[in-house]
C-alpha cells in the first residue's frame, strides 16, 4: 500500500493513503490534498499514479508543479517537469515535508543486498534500499547555519561541535572572507537538548538575529543571523531548507590584504555601506557593473520568454522584493509614510512577500508613526484623521489598529471638565464664618486680608474665591491621559528596558488574558534575559505566536 506522510512545520503528521489515481495539492478549498499555509499556492502540485505492468512495481508515481509561486521539490532539487517518484523520496512543498512510502517495499527492503558486482550495468537503477535511504539521509541532516549572503552562498555548517567560533580568520571554525565581517566575530556555544547561543566577541559590525541588534541570545531553527553584509539561516535537524526568490547572494571575497591595498589607492574616498566603510574603487566598480549586465542576460535568456497564462515570472518576484528591500531600508520611525506607500501598493494582494518579515515591519513602523503623530497633535480633527487611517489599514497588526479605534473612541467621550460649582460650596461654607473670631491659619481670613484692592471687601468676597478656583479645575481636568499596558511596555521594548516589560505584561500573560501581541513582547524580553522557562511557558500558552 502505497501512503504520503505529510508532516508540518510543528511536526505534526498526516498519512494519506494513495487509494486513487490522482491527487491535487494546494492551498484552495476543493484539492484533494489541502495545506493551509500561507506560502502554499492555491493550485500548487500534482501526484498522479500510473501503471507500471507486470514488472516488479505495479505502481508508479509522479509528481509535478502546477505554476506554483514557490515551487515542489524532490530530495532537495526543484522540479522543473513531470518526475517519477520511488520509495523513500522526500518532497517539500512550503512549510510541508512529504515521503512517499511503500509498505511492500518496507519488508522487501530487508531481502535487498545492495552489492553491485563488477559485471552490473553501470546504466542500471538503484537498488530500492538505496532509493529509500535518500529521504531518510536528508531527514537525519544536523542542526546547521546556511550562507544566504556572502561569499560562498548555499555552503552549510553544521552546528556539530559545542564551541565554533564564526569570523574572518583563516583559524576561525567557519571562515568567512569578508571584509565585513570581523576576525573573531561570534562564537555559537551547543546547550544541549537542541539549543544553541550565538555571543558577539566583539565585533565591528554586531550581530542581528531577525533584524535585531544582540550581544548574547539564544537561536533556534528559522532564525535569520547577520554579521555585517554576511546572512545565514539556522536550519533545524532533519530540515530540507531551500533559499527563496532573491534570498541567496554572492558576495565578492574582500580579504585583508584586498582591503589594505584599496585603503593605500583611494585613501580620501570612502563611503559606509552595511555598516562599515569601503573603498570606492572605480575600476571594481566598472568590473561589478559588468558582472550585473552578464547575470541579468544570462538570466533573460534562460527564462521562458513566453510564460503560460496565469504564472508568475522570476522576474516579477525579484521586482517585489527589490521594491520591498528598498521600503524597507527608507523607513524610520519618524518617516514611513513614503515607505508604507510603495509597499502597499507595488505588491500584488496576494503576493507572499505581504507576510515578510519586511512588510510587516514596514506597517508596525509605519503604524506607530501615525499613533505617535496624533499623540502630539493638538487639534481634535488632526488626531482623530491620524487614528482613523491606522485603524482603517488592514495590512496593519490587529493590535495597532485595536489601539487606533480604542483612542477614537476615547477621543468621541471626551470627559467633560469639573464644574465650578464642586469648589464654590467649600468656599461658601467657610466665608460665611464668623470673620472676627477666624484663625490667621485658615484660608478664609487670608483670601479677604490678601486681595490689595479695597472694592472686594464688601459681600462680594466669597464669589472671588470661587473664581479664583476654578481656573487650575479646568486646567487639570485634560490632562490625565490613559495608556494601556501595551502601549508602556512597547514604550519599554523600544528602549531596550525588557525588565520593565516583565513587570507590566508577565502576570497578564502568564494568566492566559493577554493578547497575541502582548505575548509576543514578553516573549522577546523573556528571550533577551535568556529565562528558558519563561519564553517556552508563553510559547506553549499562546502556540500561535510565530517568530
Amino acid at each position: 500500500m502505497w501512503k504520503l506522510v505529510i508532516e508540518d512545520d510543528e511536526g505534526k503528521r498526516t498519512v494519506v493513503p494513495l487509494s486513487r489515481d490522482d491527487y491535487t495539492i494546494g492551498r484552495q478549498e476543493g484539492n484533494t490534498i489541502r495545506l493551509t499555509e500561507r506560502n502554499i499556492s492555491r493550485q500548487h502540485g500534482r501526484v498522479r499514479k500510473k501503471s507500471g505492468g507486470n514488472g516488479a512495481l505495479k505502481d508508479l508515481f509522479s509528481i509535478e508543479d502546477r505554476q506554483s509561486y514557490n515551487g515542489v521539490f524532490v530530495n532537495g532539487l526543484r522540479v522543473a517537469t513531470a518526475q517519477d517518484l520511488q520509495h523513500g523520496d522526500l518532497i517539500q512543498i512550503g512549510d510541508y515535508r512529504i515521503i512517499l512510502q511503500d509498505d511492500a517495499a518496507d519488508a522487501a527492503e530487508a531481502a535487498v543486498v545492495p552489492v553491485v558486482s563488477a559485471e552490473s550495468d553501470p546504466k542500471a537503477t538503484l537498488p530500492m534500499a538505496q532509493a529509500a535511504q535518500r529521504g531518510s539521509l536528508l531527514m537525519e541532516r544536523p542542526n546547521r547555519l546556511v550562507m544566504l549572503v556572502g561569499p560562498t552562498p548555499g555552503v552549510e555548517y553544521p552546528l556539530d561541535v559545542e564551541r565554533l567560533t564564526i569570523g574572518r580568520a583563516e583559524e576561525a571554525t567557519i571562515s568567512v572572507n569578508h571584509n565585513s565581517v570581523s576576525r573573531l566575530h561570534c562564537e555559537v556555544h551547543a546547550l544541549g537538548d537542541g539549543r544553541f547561543e550565538i555571543v558577539d566577541k566583539g565585533s565591528s559590525n554586531g550581530v542581528r538575529v531577525n533584524s535585531v541588534d544582540l550581544r548574547r541570545t539564544l537561536i533556534e531553527a528559522g532564525d535569520l543571523i547577520e554579521l555585517g553584509d554576511v546572512r545565514f539561516r539556522f536550519v533545524g535537524a532533519g530540515q530540507v531548507f531551500v533559499a527563496g526568490p532573491n534570498e541567496s547572494q554572492q558576495l565578492t571575497a574582500i580579504s585583508d590584504r584586498d582591503a589594505e591595498l584599496a585603503e593605500r589607492r583611494v585613501p580620501a574616498s570612502r563611503t559606509s555601506v552595511g555598516g562599515f566603510t569601503l573603498p570606492i574603487i572605480g575600476a571594481g566598480l566598472a568590473g561589478a557593473v559588468i558582472i550585473i549586465g552578464l547575470v541579468f542576460m544570462l538570466r533573460s535568456r534562460d527564462t521562458d520568454p513566453t510564460p503560460p497564462p496565469g504564472s508568475i515570472t522570476t522576474s516579477a518576484a525579484d521586482a517585489e522584493q527589490a521594491t520591498l528591500a528598498e521600503a524597507r531600508l527608507a523607513c524610520t520611525p519618524t518617516d514611513c509614510e513614503a515607505s508604507h506607500q510603495k509597499a502597499t501598493t507595488a505588491l500584488r494582494p496576494d503576493s507572499p512577500w505581504r507576510e515578510s518579515a519586511d512588510f510587516k515591519f514596514i506597517e508596525a513602523t509605519w503604524a506607530d508613526s501615525l499613533l505617535a503623530q496624533a499623540q502630539a497633535a493638538a487639534e481634535l480633527d488632526k488626531k482623530k484623521a491620524l487614528l482613523a487611517r491606522v485603524a482603517a489599514t488592514t495590512t496593519v497588526d490587529t493590535a495597532r489598529r485595536n489601539l487606533a479605534n480604542d483612542r477614537l473612541a476615547q477621543l468621541d467621550t471626551v470627559p467633560v471638565a469639573p464644574t465650578d460649582s464642586a469648589p464654590q460650596p467649600s468656599a461658601s461654607s467657610v466665608d460665611p464664618a464668623p470673620t472676627d473670631t477666624a484663625p490667621p491659619t485658615t484660608t478664609g481670613p487670608t483670601a479677604r486680608v490678601t486681595p490689595p484692592p479695597p472694592t472686594t471687601k464688601p459681600t462680594g468676597a466669597p464669589p472671588t474665591p470661587a473664581t479664583t478656583t476654578a481656573p487650575p479645575a479646568t486646567t487639570t481636568a485634560p490632562k490625565p491621559a490613559t495608556r494601556s499596558d501595551y502601549e508602556r511596555a512597547m514604550e519599554a521594548a523600544k528602549a531596550g528596558n525588557t525588565a520593565q516589560v516583565r513587570n507590566i505584561l508577565e502576570v497578564k500573560v502568564r494568566s492566559g488574558r493577554a493578547s497575541n501581541d502582548e505575548a509576543l513582547l514578553v516573549f522577546g524580553a523573556c528571550k533577551a534575559a535568556r529565562d528558558t522557562k519563561c519564553w517556552e511557558d508563553v510559547k506553549a500558552k499562546y502556540p500561535s505566536i510565530r517568530r
